[in-house]
């Protein structure tokens, strides 16, 4: 299953995406952002100004739902 979700990370390398992670006391960020680097375990959102990190697994355990725009 974590394979899957690589591949269809790499398959959207530097383009636009979503992601809306969950917060505390039910509440959730939304980050939209290129897909701009991919490692063995995370892989790096940036929208120009900010850079954050997500694991495959975060995606696997729906910490966070990401949208390929």
């Amino acid at each position: 299953m974590i394979e899957t979700i690589k591949n269809e990370i790499y398959n959207h390398l530097n383009k636009e995406v979503k992601v809306v992670s969950k917060e505390n006391r039910n509440r959730n960020e939304i980050f939209y952002g290129n897909i701009i680097e991919i490692y063995s375990h995370v892989f790096i959102v940036s929208n120009g100004i900010d850079k954050k990190s997500y694991t495959y697994s975060d995606i696997l355990a729906r910490d966070i739902q990401i949208t390929f725009l």
